[in-house]
C-alpha cells in the first residue's frame, strides 16, 4: 500500500445496492469498498436488515453502511497521526445522494429509520462530501450482483486484484460461469 505520511490521505468509499433481489424475502444487498489513497483498505457486502421500499432507500441504506466504515478508517488515521482530507462518499443513485445533501422532510422517505441518516448528519457537519459516480464506473457494483465478464475485469483491475496465475481463458470463463450460475440459481416461485 502506498501511503506517504505527512500528506493528507484521501479516504473514499464507493457504495451500491441491488433492489429487492433476494428470491426468498425480497431484501436488498448493500455493498461498499473503501479506498485509502487509491488502495483498497476495507470492503463489505451484506443483506439489508429491512425491506427497502424503493431503490433510493436501498441505496441510502448502503451509503450508511459505507459511511460507518469511513468513520472507523478516519479514527485509525487519527490514531496513526495521518492527516486526512474530508472523506468522500461515491454513489450512483442521484436521489439517495440528494437525500444526504438536502436535509429536511421528504414525503417519500419519512419512514426511513433515523439510524440510516448518519450520512445526512455528517454531510451537514462538513465531515463528509458526496459525489455521484456513473453506474458503469461504480466499483461497489461488484459487491452486490453477478457481473458480465468485461465489467468484472474492469472492477477487478480497479481493486488492484490480479488474475489467478496460470489460469487460461477457458478456466476463467468456467469460473465466471459457475459464479454467475451460483448467484442467479435461486428463482422466485409463485404461490
Amino acid at each position: 500500500m502506498d501511503v506517504i505520511p505527512g500528506n493528507n490521505v484521501s479516504i473514499t468509499v464507493f457504495t451500491d445496492s441491488d433492489y429487492a433481489n433476494d428470491p426468498d424475502d425480497s431484501k436488498s444487498v448493500s455493498g461498499y469498498i473503501t479506498f485509502l489513497d487509491g488502495n483498497v483498505i476495507s470492503y463489505g457486502s451484506r443483506k439489508q436488515g429491512i425491506n427497502a421500499q424503493s431503490s433510493t432507500e436501498a441505496e441510502y441504506i448502503a451509503m450508511s453502511e459505507g459511511v460507518k466504515d469511513i468513520l472507523w478508517i478516519v479514527g485509525l488515521c487519527e490514531e496513526l497521526r495521518w492527516p486526512a482530507s474530508t472523506p468522500m462518499l461515491r454513489g450512483d443513485n442521484q436521489a439517495a445522494l440528494y437525500l444526504a445533501e438536502k436535509p429536511g422532510k421528504h414525503s417519500n422517505t419519512k419512514h426511513i429509520n433515523n439510524k440510516y441518516h448518519l450520512v445526512r448528519h455528517l454531510v451537514e457537519d462538513g465531515k463528509l462530501r458526496t459525489l455521484h459516480v456513473p453506474t458503469n464506473d461504480n466499483t461497489a457494483d461488484i459487491m452486490t450482483k453477478p457481473l458480465a465478464r468485461d465489467k468484472y475485469s474492469q472492477f477487478r483491475s480497479h481493486l488492484k486484484v490480479l488474475p489467478i496465475a496460470g489460469t487460461t481463458t477457458a478456466a476463467a470463463d468456467a469460473l465466471h460461469a459457475a459464479t454467475t450460475k451460483r448467484n442467479t440459481g435461486k428463482r422466485r416461485t409463485a404461490g
